[in-house]
C-alpha cells in the first residue's frame, strides 16, 4: 500500500494543505521549525492513529481551532484497492474515524491499511533511555501486526492498577479479603503479562538474524546479541565478559523458548517472592510493565559502552527489522518516513541505509540541506518545499 493523497486541516502549523504523492521517494526540503516534522507525524497518525512525539491529542490541533482533520486516500501497488482514512481530533481527546465512510470505534479497524516506519534522531532514545522506550517500541509493532494485543495490553494496565490500588489500601497490614482480593488480581495479572511477554519473545526471536545482518553491513565482523531481561532479572548483575553466558540468563535463546505454562509458574512465583518489597512500597514490582531488552556488540552493552555511531546503526536496524516484520505480517509495503537522519549518518552509512530502502517502499525524507542528497543514488520522484506553513511542489 502507498498513500496517494494527503489532506490536512487545522494540524500543527497548517491551516489547510493538499498534497498528492506517486509511490516513489519524496524529499521534503526546508528549514528547521517549518513543519517538514508535522507532516511526517500526520502519516503516521494516519497509520498508528497516534503521535510518535506527544500523547496529548490538544497539541496537534492547530493553535485558535476546535478541531483538526487528517484524510488520506490509501493505493495498493496495482491502484486495484483504495482506501479513504479520515480522522477528525477535537479537544479533550475526542476522535472520529471514518474508513470508506463508516464510522470506526476502534484503531484497530484501520491501523493495518497504511502500516509505516517512522525513523528521526529522537529515535536513538530507544537505545540511550528508559526501559519504557524499548518496551513501546516492541508492544507497538505487536499492535499493528495483532489486532488483539492491544486489548490483551489494556487489560493488563488495568488489572495491574487495580493491584497496585489494593496495595496501596492495605496501609502494610493485609486482611483475609485483601488475601483472597490478591489471588485473584495476581492469577490474572500473570494470565495476561504472559500473554504479553511471550508475544515480545516471538518477535524478538523472529527479527535477530535480520538485526545481525543489518549490524554487519553497518560493521563488518560485529556480533550482536538483542536479549530480554525481564523484571525479576533487572538488579541482577549482567554478564558482559563470555558471550556463552548471555543467552543462560535469557529466555529467547534462538527458537528454544520457554513454553507458557513454564513462564507462568515463574511469574507466579516471583509475584509470591517480591510480595513483601511490592507492600512496603506499594507498587507491583514484577511483571511486563518492568522487562526491558538489551543489545550487546561483541559482548558489550552498547547503551552503557558503545559508540554515538554503533547505537544509531542500532537503532536504525531496529527500525528496518520492523520494516521486515511488517511486510511480512501484513502482506504489504509499509510506507517509510525518514525525519531528517540522512544527515546524520557518515557518507558510509547512508549510502547501505539507501540502497537497502531505495526503490522498495514509498519513502517520505526530510532535509534542510540537499547538497548531500544529490551524491546517493535515490531517485525522488518528486520533491516539495516546506515554507511559511505551506508546501508547495518543486521541480525536478
Amino acid at each position: 500500500m502507498y498513500l496517494k493523497r494527503l489532506e490536512l486541516k487545522n494540524y500543527r502549523n497548517y491551516e489547510h494543505v493538499s498534497l498528492e504523492f506517486n509511490k516513489d521517494s519524496i524529499l521534503l526540503v526546508g528549514n528547521n521549525g517549518n513543519g517538514k516534522t508535522n507532516l511526517l507525524e500526520a502519516i503516521h497518525y494516519l497509520s498508528t492513529g497516534r503521535s510518535h512525539r506527544t500523547y496529548t491529542q490538544d497539541e496537534i490541533i492547530r493553535w485558535g481551532s476546535d478541531f483538526a482533520l487528517l484524510r488520506g486516500r490509501i493505493f495498493s501497488g496495482n491502484n486495484s484497492n483504495k482506501h479513504l482514512v479520515e480522522i477528525m481530533m477535537r479537544e479533550k481527546n475526542d476522535l472520529k474515524i471514518k474508513v470508506d465512510g463508516v464510522y470506526r470505534r476502534k484503531k484497530t479497524d484501520f491501523t493495518s491499511i497504511l502500516p509505516s516506519v517512522i525513523f528521526s534522531p529522537d529515535d536513538l532514545k530507544i537505545i540511550k533511555s528508559d526501559p519504557g522506550e524499548r518496551r513501546t517500541f516492541l508492544d507497538s509493532i505487536l499492535e499493528m501486526v495483532n489486532r488483539d494485543f492491544s486489548s490483551v495490553r489494556l487489560q493488563y494496565q488495568k488489572i495491574l492498577g487495580q493491584r497496585n490500588s489494593l496495595l496501596k489500601s492495605a496501609q502494610g497490614k493485609l486482611t483475609a479479603g485483601h488475601f483472597q482480593t490478591m489471588g485473584v488480581w495476581n492469577d490474572n495479572l500473570v494470565k495476561y503479562g504472559t500473554e504479553i511477554i511471550i508475544r515480545r519473545l516471538e518477535l524478538i526471536d523472529s527479527i535477530e538474524e535480520i538485526f545481525a545482518g543489518h549490524i554487519g553491513s553497518f560493521f563488518r565482523g560485529t556480533v550482536p546479541v538483542i536479549k530480554y531481561v525481564f523484571s525479576w532479572q533487572r538488579n541482577e548483575k549482567e554478564p558482559v565478559n563470555d558471550r556463552e553466558e548471555l543467552p543462560d540468563n535469557n529466555m529467547n535463546t534462538g527458537n528454544n523458548l520457554l513454553g507458557k505454562d513454564q513462564l507462568k509458574q515463574i511469574f507466579t512465583n516471583k509475584l509470591e517472592e517480591n510480595f513483601d518489597s511490592d507492600l512496603a512500597r506499594k507498587t507491583t514490582a514484577i511483571g511486563p510493565h518492568r522487562d526491558d531488552i538489551t543489545i550487546f556488540f561483541d559482548n558489550k552493552d552498547i547503551r552503557s559502552f558503545g559508540s554515538q555511531g554503533q547505537q544509531r546503526a542500532a537503532a536504525i536496524s531496529l527500525k528496518l527489522c520492523e520494516i521486515k516484520v511488517l511486510k511480512d505480517r501484513l502482506n504489504t509495503d509499509p510506507v517509510f518516513l525518514l525525519d531528517d537522519v540522512l544527515s546524520e549518518l557518515d557518507i558510509d552509512r547512508r549510502e547501505k541505509l539507501v540502497g537497502i530502502i531505495n526503490g522498495r517502499f514509498q519513502t517520505f525524507v526530510t532535509a534542510t540541506n540537499i547538497s548531500y542528497l544529490d551524491k546517493l543514488d535515490i531517485d525522488f520522484g518528486s520533491r516539495f518545499l516546506v515554507k511559511d506553513d505551506t508546501i508547495t511542489k518543486m521541480g525536478l
